[in-house]
């Protein structure tokens, strides 16, 4: 029979070893023995005579041992336990032991039953903030919570930091520890289940919903012959075709950057990336333009790319510099800008060095004005730790492949999906924007250089063409407004739009995305204003 095993983990002090008394108190079975390892040692120790069932075995870990698939094997042969706990030390990686028990030679002999943390909820915010990434894996790795100390906090204190954890694991167990009133027994501490103060599954089961009614709803508006109302009507129809043409344009690049994205985080360790980037703030920047020649996606898959890259730690100018470069240095952008203008070759050489420059001088701005320890990526966002076992630099990457490719697969859904609901939104609110601006040869633009290319720049936020065939789209606005001009739709478009604003507030700080759309701004109209493109 394989053991059952539970393991404990969470901070000195909060309560794991009187958790493991309790489960020892009730525990029913007869005739068995129970292991209770210790890796950390607090006030309060195991109480081996609360059970006349049941043997009660306590070991110690030595501190020269570590727990590994031997240290477990030699206790299961040992002592042949029905049920193992695991006191695991607070400041250590609670993952590397829960691996453990995924080897074939742990599975035959034993099986996790339950990951339970114990959180003192007085000290909580504290160790949150001062250690944020070990009490998030800690938390992302629990199945049960157990919360201590719930009787001395309000109410408002006691949900926010319910409302913390339910941010880095939705499917966790939460419990109180509660005093009970009884009518026999006075101030009685039950395991109490709390109710889920977030609506993430309503929230997402609505947004499925509105999304599916919305693409019904247009497909059937957009085939009915009616005559009623058919200036809005067409109107109407032709915001659907806006709206769906840029999805499919821009989904395929967003599954593409998400695989991306995905196997740098997978299979790429960030050794490899420090080699790959030099120290040198220019240089980091100067090889990450020119990357966009290797990866031909277009600007709306180079933001969850630029996250894999952001969270192994690469030079935040390295990542913008890839991030807005990337859409113009693209191969297929560049045909496109070739064939839309014919014989202006000169308009591809202004719009790849007005690209690159642009690029690098935002990137390096980036650098120089984000604090060292700043986060700025968003909290769904910063935890590059999962149950993958492929997250954390310290992995194996020699593990097999059908593992990594499992992984890849996994990593690549939830970033598709995560960014996806943003790039819906801002294509939704672009199509809007396509649908009602009407440009025609009758419309007077001033002589002046700056309004004509403001107003470029304006309309390439908020058409959010794609990148890969922006150029056609530009080419169009050539009776209008002077070639300079154009120039300012060309290049600022595919790095600055509303979808990928739309996408950029849900992946980073929203100080930092507001600091980077106006350094695009500001650099590129600099740029621009100067250039004298004929």
């Amino acid at each position: 029979m394989k053991a059952n095993v539970e393991i404990v983990i969470g901070f000195l002090g909060s309560g794991k070893t009187s958790f493991i008394n309790s489960m020892l108190k009730r525990e029913k079975s007869q005739n068995g023995t129970i292991v209770v390892i210790q890796d950390e040692f607090g006030d309060c120790e195991i109480q081996d005579n609360l059970n006349n069932q049941n043997q009660i075995v306590v070991i110690k870990v030595d501190k020269n041992k570590e727990i590994n698939e031997n240290y477990i094997t030699e206790i299961v042969s040992k002592h042949a336990p029905n049920r193992i706990f695991i006191e695991i030390n607070g400041m250590k990686d609670s993952t590397n032991i829960i691996n453990i028990f995924d080897a074939k030679k742990i599975k035959r002999i034993c099986r996790i039953d339950n990951i339970i943390n114990t959180i003192d909820t007085t000290s909580f915010n504290m160790y949150f903030r001062n250690m944020k990434s070990i009490i998030s894996t800690h938390i992302f790795n629990s199945e049960t919570i157990i919360l201590n100390n719930v009787d001395e906090l309000d109410k408002k204190e006691l949900l926010n930091i319910q409302k913390e954890i339910e941010n880095i694991n939705e499917t966790t167990d939460i419990l109180r520890h509660v005093c009970i009133t009884d009518d026999e027994i006075s101030n009685k501490k039950e395991y109490v289940k709390t109710k889920r103060c977030s609506l993430q599954f309503f929230n997402t089961f609505l947004y499925s919903g509105f999304v599916l009614f919305l693409l019904i709803f247009l497909i059937t508006m957009s085939t009915l012959n009616i005559k009623i109302s058919s200036a809005y009507l067409d109107i109407f129809k032709k915001f659907y075709d806006v709206f769906i043409s840029i999805l499919i344009q821009g989904f395929p690049f967003i599954l593409i950057g998400s695989f991306v994205s995905s196997i740098i985080q997978i299979c790429i360790s960030r050794d490899t990336f420090i080699k790959l980037f030099s120290k040198n703030s220019f240089l980091s920047c100067v090889i990450a333009a020119f990357s966009g020649l290797l990866f031909p996606i277009c600007d709306c898959g180079t933001i969850p790319v630029v996250k894999g890259l952001m969270k192994k730690n690469i030079p935040i100018s390295a990542g913008i510099t890839f991030m807005l470069a990337a859409p113009i240095v693209n191969p297929i952008a560049i045909i496109a800008t070739l064939y839309a203008f014919p014989g202006m070759v000169s308009v591809v050489i202004y719009r790849l060095a007005a690209g690159i420059l642009i690029s690098v001088l935002v990137g390096l701005i980036m650098q120089f004005t984000t604090k060292k320890d700043e986060e700025i990526l968003k909290n769904n966002s910063d935890i590059d730790v999962c149950d993958c076992g492929f997250c954390d630099d310290k992995h194996d990457y020699s593990k097999s492949k059908l593992q990594k490719i499992k992984a890849i697969f996994a990593h690549a859904g939830d970033e598709f999906f995560n960014i996806g609901k943003y790039m819906i939104i801002g294509t939704f609110l672009s199509s809007i924007f396509q649908s009602m601006v009407f440009i025609n040869g009758n419309i007077y633009i001033y002589n002046d250089s700056r309004i004509s290319l403001l107003i470029m720049i304006l309309l390439s936020f908020l058409l959010s063409v794609c990148s890969t065939s922006d150029a056609f789209v530009a080419k169009g606005f050539l009776k209008i407004f002077p070639i300079n001009s154009i120039l300012g739709f060309l290049v600022v478009g595919p790095m600055l739009d509303v979808k990928n604003t739309m996408m950029l507030f849900g992946s980073f700080k929203k100080k930092f995305v507001l600091k980077l759309i106006f350094t695009i701004i500001l650099v590129s109209f600099s740029i621009l204003i100067n250039c004298k493109l004929t």
